[in-house]
């Protein structure tokens, strides 16, 4: 996760985020902690906003790797696996 998106939070809140494997595990940690995410770091957890690069934990349907990038290219997000190299959506 880019650090601007931990801006604000304690220590031990950033440990939490960095610890959850998904999206959704971010957005419990942070229903759970009574954080209010700003526009921007919602987005970045939701998977509205996807900077021109950002990595995810979602799996390739080719190999199954969990080492993919979500890539946004003229408003259209898709996935790279750096295991297998293949795109997908």
């Amino acid at each position: 996760m880019k650090e601007e998106l931990l801006k604000g939070l304690s220590e031990e809140q950033i440990a939490k985020v960095k610890a959850c494997k998904s999206q959704e595990e971010i957005l419990a940690m942070a229903k759970e902690e009574g954080l209010e995410l700003s526009d921007g770091q919602l987005e970045a957890v939701s998977g509205g906003n996807c900077y021109p690069t950002c990595y995810s934990d979602k799996e390739c349907p080719i190999c199954h790797g969990h080492d993919c990038q979500k890539i946004y290219n003229d408003k259209i997000c898709y996935y790279y696996c750096n295991k297998c190299e293949k795109h997908f959506s």
